[in-house]
């Protein structure tokens, strides 16, 4: 069993050096070409002095550079750091100088945006580049690199990556995970998934993202291949991509999953070589859950929870129970113990609400730099998750909602998601989120914003009925906002800080 990251691939570039790892648009790549290329790129990061530890910082999206600049970094010892590719100057200011960064590795796209970035060494595309004060290697260089594995020795314990998320103070904290959280937590999903040497996964989640990061290590570590496709704003392009290449594996959050059932061709489509649909990313409504499975026939869809501060996993619904345990985040995942506590690591019985607390090998070692907020998640009973639920009586784990994001209305807690899976299961609304509003009298009121799937026919009024017969005058919004989108992270997942601005 591999120890290291990159071990996943080198083990596959010994097994089938030929075989085609990456495809995207009309490039492809061989294991043996994408190891060899991430070997170039951690001799020249060691001749140019990166030390065990060292954190390089890579503004890239998804392509075969990005793969190998990220199992080059670890090659050499590195840390990887890889932010949104769309960062502005200030973002990736912020995470160059959090994190103590002196490399960053940037795309031609990124390399643009970021022209004259503060760094002493920029490792890019090869263009007319500002970089004074400091070395600009272009990729060109990178060639002249030997293909051979660099002789570094590197502990399973040691610091792979540091994965900057959104933090209670605004600036994002970063996640440290080592070599041994990454590499167990996939296996474990390999395990339960079932995955094989020929699964071909569509990849539209970016790999800066711990969700798609795995399936680039669980289908490395397997020796599949997967599918880059960055235009997801065309979902039909997607789709049909999926078709042409075979692609038997797709991952999504919910959004993904709204825009697939309501914005394109997917449910009139076949896709027979489709086996596994896995969903995480946030809470799915139940009732799209129920729509989404109804759609896809013959491929099994797993409904699955964790957090990046966990190496991505940490619970997944086995399919054969999507329908007795509907809205449930599933069982514990292989190698984790997942519980429910009070604030003071009490025991909560089944079906008590509490705090969702997580042990295992996947748990990160704490943020960066920042014992204070390290202190407030990592407890001697495990990872605080932040996420409130409740087991039943089967061992099935349900959430009802993020604690932080919940409302509290003349005195009583109120639950956005429940809210936003009443609005859902409407089938009118494409898309919900709701947020709490101040009020003089009552503290905060829910405040909604809908996008609807059909805004030609779409009537307010028929919604505000259908939501009055499901919840109690307290969790109805007192204000409903129609807009034609909801913003986004670069993970796809709603971004409701943006919406209380």
């Amino acid at each position: 069993m591999e120890g290291l990251v990159h071990h996943f691939l080198e083990a596959a570039a010994r097994r089938t050096p030929d075989k085609i790892a990456v495809y995207h648009g009309e490039t492809c790549a061989a294991y043996r070409e994408i190891d060899a290329g991430a070997n170039r790129i951690a001799h020249c990061l060691i001749d140019n002095g990166l030390q065990p530890g060292e954190r390089v910082v890579v503004v890239m999206e998804n392509s075969l550079d990005s793969i190998q600049a990220y199992y080059g970094i670890l090659k050499a010892g590195g840390v990887s750091v890889e932010v949104p590719d769309r960062s502005t100057p200030g973002e990736a200011a912020y995470f160059i100088g959090n994190c103590g960064a002196r490399v960053c590795m940037l795309s031609r796209a990124s390399a643009g945006r970021l022209y004259g970035i503060d760094i002493p060494m920029v490792i890019g595309p090869d263009m007319d580049f500002d970089h004074p004060g400091g070395a600009y290697i272009p990729w060109s260089v990178l060639q002249t690199m030997p293909e051979t594995r660099p002789d570094r020795t590197i502990d399973t314990g040691r610091l792979a990556a540091i994965v900057y998320t959104s933090g209670s103070t605004g600036k994002p904290k970063g996640v440290m995970l080592t070599h041994a959280n990454l590499c167990a937590n996939t296996h474990s999903i390999v395990s339960y998934l079932g995955l094989s040497p020929d699964d071909r996964a569509m990849v539209i989640l970016p790999f800066h993202y711990v969700y798609g990061k795995t399936l680039l290590n669980t289908h490395f570590a397997t020796g599949g291949s997967i599918v880059i496709n960055n235009r997801f704003a065309f979902p039909n392009v997607v789709v049909d991509e999926m078709v042409k290449k075979a692609c038997t594996v797709f991952a999504g959050v919910p959004s993904t999953f709204a825009f697939l059932l309501n914005r394109s061709t997917f449910s009139r489509t076949a896709l027979p070589k489709l086996r596994i649909v896995t969903q995480a990313g946030g809470a799915m409504a139940p009732a799209l859950t129920q729509r989404l499975r109804d759609t896809l026939k013959s491929a099994r869809l797993y409904v699955m929870y964790g957090a990046t501060e966990a190496s991505a996993r940490l619970s997944y619904l086995p399919p054969e129970r999507l329908t007795d345990k509907l809205g449930s985040i599933g069982i514990p995942i292989p190698g984790v113990e997942i519980d429910v506590r009070d604030d003071q690591g009490g025991l909560k019985a089944p079906y008590e609400e509490g705090n969702i607390c997580a042990r295992g090998p996947n748990i990160m070692q704490g943020y960066w730099d920042d014992p204070d907020e390290t202190a407030k998640v990592l407890k001697p009973w495990g990872l605080v998750t932040g996420d409130l639920g409740y087991r039943d009586d089967e061992g099935f784990f349900f959430l009802t909602g993020r604690k932080k994001e919940m409302l509290k209305v003349g005195g009583e807690r109120v639950s956005p998601k429940e809210i936003e899976d009443a609005i859902i299961a409407s089938r009118l609304i494409h898309e919900a989120a709701v947020i709490g509003r101040p009020d003089e009298l009552l503290s905060e009121v829910p405040e909604a914003f809908i996008v609807p799937i059909d805004a030609q026919t779409f009537k307010l009024e028929d919604l505000c009925a259908y939501v009055r017969e499901r919840l109690a005058p307290q969790k109805q919004p007192r204000y409903w906002n129609i807009v034609k989108s909801l913003p986004k992270k670069s993970s796809g997942k709603i971004d409701k800080e943006a919406l209380k601005s």
